[in-house]
């Protein structure tokens, strides 16, 4: 479920990114839903909740012209988010997803 703490993080870290009407939904999936401006969080994630919600939020200004959305821009943006808002670095389930999603079994390559 839930908690208030996750909810005021994400819109202080949507206030300073400038990030206007976006909404958070804690519905079992973690998603960046730029059409409607939503960003869906699984409250059952293993790992920490803040992560994640950064997770999706760095989605929301490096998807912008690619469809693939985990490239290294991607991760360059939410290390830097990382660092900026939690002091530290990706935690061992964001680095596992960066391991299989960008230059592992489940990336997509352009030349």
């Amino acid at each position: 479920m839930p908690n208030n703490k996750s909810i005021q993080f994400f819109k202080n870290v949507m206030i300073y990114m400038g990030y206007h009407g976006w909404n958070i939904d804690f519905n079992g999936d973690n998603y960046c839903w730029k059409h409607n401006k939503t960003i869906t969080i699984d409250p059952e994630y293993n790992g920490d909740v803040r992560q994640i919600i950064l997770h999706e939020i760095a989605h929301a200004n490096t998807a912008r012209f690619c469809n693939q959305k985990h490239n290294p821009q991607f991760w360059k943006h939410l290390e830097y988010l990382t660092w900026k808002f939690l002091k530290q670095d990706l935690d061992k389930n964001q680095l596992k997803h960066k391991k299989f999603m960008t230059n592992g079994y489940y990336s997509l390559c352009y030349r």
